[in-house]
């Protein structure tokens, strides 16, 4: 099974970013996640680690876009989202060790992820473990998102903050 993953990942690879976005949909469903065969990603998106991925209907995934688990974390994306090229979305995290007196990395743990309907995420934006993105929301572009944010509305920065409401 892992050299069957390596040589599809391979595929993925050398295809145009968007020429065949049906066929990446296609292959990375092959590789056991949960795409919508009506979402559009680019053959350049990456998924990475121990992770379980829903994408729904009419969701865009765009160029080099990371998404990285951890410990069996759950990453939910709904339908009608447009994901941006660079983005990172990250469920992988540790605690912090009180018994490791070396190093303060503790023990990995992974921390699922839920990205509403209607989500907009701008370019080169990062978000957190545990976050949950309210339904058509939008992250500004190079935002980090450490905490929930509420459905309809703008947040932007470094952490994420309140913009606007819609």
């Amino acid at each position: 099974m892992r050299i069957l993953k390596f040589f599809l990942r391979s595929i993925l690879n050398k295809l145009p970013l968007i020429l065949f976005p049906k066929l990446n949909v296609f292959i990375l469903r092959l590789l056991g996640y949960d795409i919508s065969y009506q979402s559009r990603i680019y053959s350049s998106v990456e998924f990475m680690g121990d992770i379980l991925i829903q994408v729904n209907k009419f969701t865009f995934i765009g160029h080099n876009t990371k998404i990285v688990g951890g410990s069996n974390a759950v990453v939910k994306i709904g339908s009608y989202c447009d994901i941006s090229d660079n983005v990172s979305i990250v469920c992988g995290t540790h605690q912090i060790s009180k018994i490791d007196l070396s190093r303060i990395a503790g023990k990995g743990i992974g921390k699922d992820i839920v990205i509403g309907n209607g989500v907009w995420i701008g370019y080169g934006a990062i978000i957190l473990p545990g976050v949950k993105i309210g339904d058509k929301s939008i992250i500004a572009a190079g935002s980090v998102v450490t905490k929930n944010v509420e459905p309809k509305t703008i947040v932007g920065g470094n952490p994420a903050k309140l913009i606007r409401t819609i």
